[in-house]
């Protein structure tokens, strides 16, 4: 399930290289479940490689470490969203931008519970906060 993903995100990212080739190159070095679309941004934050779990509702959760690496508090906001086994999003309406405050050097484990029992992936989004 994870390689079928972690390929079609690759795909993803190659096809879109020819609309913004700059985003999509920068976009490589993270992990496929992971966007980030701020150059500035991606030096300041390390963000782990997610993993995901099915929990006994049969519910997709999703974790992925956000790592600070500078010597100054980050506000960011993140959002999960979820994706069927045909790579359709699901409860695409659900997924709002949540707050997310860093201390210097600061590194903390996000997590996102999927709105549906049909969600198979996820992605994960991090902006500046406002």
């Amino acid at each position: 399930m994870k390689l079928r993903y972690s390929i079609t995100m690759l795909l993803l990212l190659i096809g879109c290289s020819s609309h913004n080739s700059k985003v999509a190159n920068q976009s490589l070095s993270l992990p496929p479940q992971v966007v980030i679309n701020n150059v500035q941004l991606q030096k300041e934050v390390t963000i782990g490689v997610g993993s995901d779990r099915t929990n006994d509702n049969n519910i997709l959760e999703a974790f992925v470490d956000v790592n600070s690496n500078v010597n100054k508090a980050v506000t960011l906001q993140y959002r999960f969203r979820w994706f069927d086994k045909e790579d359709y999003e699901v409860g695409q309406n659900m997924s709002m931008w949540i707050p997310l405050f860093l201390e210097p050097r600061d590194s903390i484990k996000v997590t996102g519970v999927s709105p549906t029992p049909k969600a198979d992936s996820f992605k994960f989004y991090l902006k500046r906060g406002n």
